[in-house]
């Protein structure tokens, strides 16, 4: 029996921890987690302000991500330094865009 090309090349890979997280990774990750609270937040508050929207209507997706990213983006001016670079950058717009989903 001829093994597959990948087992013959992955005799030859280095085992890493898969446990291992950098504290970048962590930092990252409890970012994106309290923008996508604080996304769920502005984005109910849209909802609310918007009874018609309708669930799966792209141009309501589109304008609750708006609305909720220019917000997070106005409080990422606000934080200032690195942390709101960050949010300005584009973290509060993926959380929009997280927040916008789960509420639509």
């Amino acid at each position: 029996m001829h093994p597959f090309n990948s087992e013959k090349k992955s005799i030859n890979l280095k085992q890493s921890d898969s446990n291992y997280v950098s504290g970048e990774e962590l930092r990252q990750f409890a970012l994106d987690n309290q923008l996508i609270k604080l996304g769920l937040l502005l984005a109910q508050t849209w909802r609310d302000n918007h009874p018609d929207a309708q669930p799966g209507s792209e141009t309501d997706l589109d304008e609750c991500t708006l609305a909720v990213a220019i917000e997070m983006t106005i409080a990422g001016e606000a934080v200032g330094g690195p942390m709101g670079a960050l949010i300005s950058k584009g973290a509060g717009v993926n959380a929009a865009c997280v927040a916008c989903r789960k509420v639509l």
